[in-house]
């Protein structure tokens, strides 16, 4: 069935919606490192479509359940087995994935999707409108789902015929099309449901399989031959192998051992000086921040969570951790990026430990207090986990450190609810609505402690409901001041994606999220 053409009014509403609702480009300002020029396009004669491409990344995923998964940077190793309903460009504007093309109805209530057809999962379970229906209603109901949250304006999944679906809306979404293009909108076949090996042995339609899958150790991919776009499917084999000590991957790419690594600021001179290495360094929508639990310790107070903003020294975490490769920041939004509120400086929570002292001592604890900082166990965050204790110890505070695995730090925190606060990095979400919902609302799931504020609630539903882009910026520019002026956490930088690749790696970039876009990755001959 063909998508019903909108009315022009709404149609023309609706497109400029997507280009705010759907992640619109980083455009890189200040001091922040630009992403490397992309190289000359290559023919296809002289890529070599048997090759192996291996990549060395600090931390794996936490499953390999998309409906599960506790940690958002899950999608970089998702991508290639999972096809979402949407897709993103490499500027982060909706494309089609499975999904081949949208429109809105009943004034925004209903999205009805067209399906692509001819494709089906890795067990040869055919998808279609029946799978999208069962995914969805899997992904809202089964136990330990981490995107629940996100589909719950989804009322229900009307199968049209085996190529549409209509979702009915409970309320607008001006959101949804970024959440169908990450974690709640991965398409897993549904004969895999119950498997008790899903975490480890995924299935969905993707142009990669896992063919094997050694935890913290190395996932090997394999190109799924009846994937349905060969154009995509660049080499053979992909490796990405997990390794946490920069160090070692640093060294694994000298060797020649991998020919792509996740490296930080401070290897960043190193790399350059290699022979036939390029780096890549760019903005995306990641942030290293300071988690606060505001329903613990002595973080309901907002005086005191502003205190901790003022005694933190971003400009020196920036500089002296980073080597640059990251900007200091107060809100969740980079620079450039179309969320980001001017109003809200990276020193807008000025680095004043006096400032700290006297608001603690407003809050009736002048004599300091203590904590539980969880930090994950990555070398960087460790640097700038111990840097914050030390700049709070200087205002009284005592920040105990526990050391959390990499890959389980998002189920101890948010599921568990252990600690009083913890220092990690944000993955970026295709749509800012995403980031404040699932941090900052009382629903959200990365708000262990549920707090928020009823001006935080009321302007991101209104942000929600809003299918005007400019009224949905300014009012998502009114719930970062929010966010900021309440001091719900210590953003401390907008860190740097910075990846470097040997010189027969070709069609490399990032996504405005931060992950690799394999489909446009291959090898030259």
């Amino acid at each position: 069935m063909a998508l019903r053409t909108l009315a022009p009014a709404l149609a023309a509403l609706v497109a400029a919606a997507l280009l705010v609702a759907g992640c619109a480009p980083i455009r890189p300002v200040g001091q922040g490192g630009d992403a490397t020029a992309p190289a000359a396009p290559v023919s296809p004669e002289d890529l070599d479509p048997e090759a192996t491409l291996r990549f060395a990344d600090a931390v794996g995923p936490s499953r390999f359940d998309p409906h599960r998964s506790t940690i958002g940077q899950d999608i970089r190793f998702f991508a290639p087995v999972y096809d979402r309903l949407v897709h993103l460009s490499a500027e982060g504007e909706p494309i089609p994935g499975l999904a081949t093309e949208w429109a809105w109805e009943d004034d925004g209530h209903t999205l009805a999707l067209s399906l692509r057809e001819g494709v089906t999962f890795h067990d040869g379970t055919p998808f279609d409108a029946e799978a999208v229906r069962a995914n969805i209603e899997r992904a809202k109901t089964v136990e330990g789902s981490s995107v629940s949250a996100d589909l719950a304006s989804i009322a229900t999944v009307e199968v049209v015929d085996p190529h549409t679906v209509r979702l009915r809306l409970s309320e607008r979404n001006s959101m949804l099309l970024g959440l169908l293009s990450h974690r709640a909108g991965a398409m897993v076949s549904p004969t895999a449901f119950d498997d008790p090996d899903l975490d480890l042995a995924p299935v969905g339609t993707g142009m990669y399989r896992v063919r094997e899958y050694r935890p913290n150790d190395t996932i090997f991919y394999e190109r799924n031959d009846d994937y349905w776009d060969e154009s995509v499917v660049g080499v053979r084999h992909l490796e990405l192998r997990i390794l946490p000590d920069e160090v070692t991957r640093m060294n694994a790419l000298r060797t020649g051992e991998v020919d792509l690594a996740l490296l930080s600021g401070r290897l960043v001179p190193e790399a350059e000086a290699l022979p036939d290495i390029t780096v890549h360094r760019g903005v995306t929508l990641t942030y290293l921040v300071l988690y606060l639990n505001r329903a613990r310790s002595e973080f309901d107070d907002p005086r005191v969570r502003q205190a901790l903003n003022h005694a933190i020294d971003r400009r020196s975490i920036a500089e002296g951790i980073y080597f640059g490769a990251a900007q200091p920041t107060v809100q969740p939004f980079p620079e450039g990026y179309f969320a980001h509120d001017p109003d809200y400086p990276g020193d807008h929570y000025a680095y004043d430990p006096e400032r700290a002292r006297q608001l603690l001592a407003e809050a009736g604890l002048a004599g300091g207090f203590e904590f539980e900082m969880l930090v994950t166990a990555l070398g960087t965050y460790v640097q700038v986990g111990e840097a914050v204790q030390n700049m709070l110890a200087e205002i009284g505070v005592t920040a105990n450190i526990r050391s959390v695995e990499a890959a389980q730090t998002a189920d101890v925190y948010y599921r568990q609810q252990q600690g009083d606060a913890l220092i990690s990095q944000w993955g970026g979400r295709p749509d800012p609505s995403m980031t404040i919902e699932l941090q900052f609302t009382g629903e959200g799931f990365s708000n262990p402690g549920r707090h928020t504020t009823p001006r935080l609630e009321e302007l991101h539903r209104q942000a929600l409901d809003s299918l005007d882009p400019a009224q949905r910026r300014d009012l998502i520019h009114q719930a970062v001041g929010e966010i900021v002026d309440q001091a719900f956490q210590a953003p401390i930088v907008s860190d740097e994606s910075v990846i470097a690749t040997a010189d027969h790696v070709v069609g490399f970039e990032t996504l405005v999220t931060g992950q690799i876009n394999f489909r446009t990755l291959g090898a030259r001959r």
